[in-house]
């Protein structure tokens, strides 16, 4: 999938004046479009991904494919676009008919999670998101394109390179911020689509003699307006919601058995939880008041442990040890390591759906993810929820909500006090806190994740 940004940026360059006037003027409404039965015939349907859905909530601009004038933004975006497996054509090499049929066939892959997203950052920013659909439907579009027809004929080449790179800019926009990854997959090996270039701005279009022509032009080009660079890059992901900021402490509800993957003792129980987890650091300590560590040969019943993980994957080490400072064991997978999540984990879910929840501290719409797994793994069910906004509300595994059990591995999961969560977003971590106790070095015990 394409991974780059068309994004409205908070203040933007005196280069792009012009055009930003012409574009803040339009009043379009951005809503979920949905495509005409007619001439979509069953296709689309394809549910975003948590990349799609991060993509849609990020607003700020990196140098990834970002610049500092029309040139660089033009560049750096057809480069990335070349990276992926979208077949691409010069912009020169479409007709305008080719590129409206693109329009149409992007647009049984339009989906409401994401245009929904664009006019959330809309409300929430006070301004539009350059990301927005232009129109509620296709037949807007196609009164549209009528319009455009009757000035090509009317005023020929004049207006041909105009409209035929509004058209391009407009449909890798449409591209990259409409369609999901699955959507992205049905138009490339099933309908064999190419994806056009992008032109590099022309101030002179965007000014253009006839106003149709000038107002259709500058409002393509909002992925120019959108690239303008606003942030540096970081290493790892960009730590923007829904992905993890660099370091968060926080606190919860675990439910379930715990050590899970050491027996399902616990089952149907719950206890508070405290979290330390760092990506800069590469570490994590997970308090849970309820663990089960006779499963791992210390006394009997619930008691309260720690799970700490340091270290990345092929050199993570884990340590499973009571709050009493009694009992420790090594932790360390075979042979799969036991490492903490990274910042980005949820890229590879699937957006199931926008639903209502109730967790112990959160009452709202949510987005749920879901992940499944081969069976040649030990879990092959997982789920995740957010706030629309990204802040995290549940996880689990063993089942794809908190309400059913299902696939391979135990039950379990942990809710997010997302207040807690907030206010610890990137409130630098002490070292210290991922310390190896001293009753864990040198431990021969071992409780291994399988």
């Amino acid at each position: 999938s394409i991974d780059f940004e068309f994004t409205t940026s908070p203040a933007f360059p005196p280069c792009l004046a012009s055009t930003m006037r012409t574009v803040v003027a339009l009043a379009l409404l951005s809503i979920g479009a949905s495509a005409d039965p007619a001439h979509c015939d069953g296709k689309g349907g394809s549910k975003p991904t948590g990349r799609d859905m991060h993509r849609a909530h990020n607003t700020a601009q990196t140098d990834r494919v970002g610049g500092k004038d029309h040139h660089e933004i033009s560049q750096k975006i057809n480069a990335v676009v070349a990276q992926t497996d979208a077949p691409q054509k010069s912009c020169e090499e479409f007709t305008i008919d080719e590129l409206n049929q693109l329009m149409r066939d992007m647009s049984c892959h339009w989906n409401k999670h994401l245009s929904n997203a664009y006019e959330r950052n809309g409300e929430r920013h006070g301004r539009q998101d350059g990301r927005s659909l232009r129109f509620e439907s296709m037949d807007e579009f196609e009164k549209m394109w009528d319009m455009e027809l009757e000035k090509v004929n009317e005023l020929g080449d004049a207006v041909m390179e105009p409209l035929r790179d509004a058209k391009c800019a407009e449909a890798l926009m449409h591209w990259t911020h409409h369609v999901s990854a699955g959507g992205k997959d049905t138009l490339i090996n099933e309908q064999a689509v190419s994806i056009p270039t992008l032109p590099v701005f022309n101030s002179t279009h965007a000014e253009h003699e006839d106003k149709h022509v000038s107002h259709v032009y500058a409002s393509s080009y909002t992925c120019q307006t959108g690239h303008g660079m606003t942030a540096a890059g970081v290493d790892g992901s960009d730590h923007i919601l829904p992905h993890w900021p660099t370091e968060v402490h926080y606190t919860g509800t675990g439910y379930g058995a715990y050590p899970f993957w050491q027996g399902g003792e616990g089952g149907g129980s719950s206890g508070p939880i405290e979290v330390y987890w760092s990506e800069k650091q590469a570490a994590e300590r997970f308090y849970h008041e309820g663990c089960y560590m006779d499963e791992v040969g210390y006394g009997s019943g619930s008691t309260p442990c720690y799970h700490l993980m340091t270290g990345v994957l092929g050199e993570a080490k884990g340590y499973l040890y009571s709050a009493d400072g009694e009992f420790c064991c090594e932790s360390t997978g075979k042979p799969e390591d036991l490492a903490p999540p990274q910042s980005d984990f949820m890229d590879e879910m699937t957006l199931e759906s926008t639903e209502s929840v109730k967790t112990a501290y959160y009452e709202g719409d949510a987005y749920h993810y879901v992940e499944t797994l081969g069976n040649s793994e030990a879990v092959t069910a997982f789920w995740y929820t957010t706030t629309l906004d990204g802040y995290p509300l549940q996880q689990g595994e063993g089942g794809y909500d908190s309400d059913s059990a299902s696939g391979k591995g135990i039950f379990i999961y942990h809710e997010y006090n997302y207040t807690a969560w907030k206010e610890g977003m990137d409130v630098p971590i002490d070292s210290s806190v991922f310390d190896v106790p001293d009753i864990c070095v040198g431990t021969s015990n071992k409780c291994t994740f399988p």
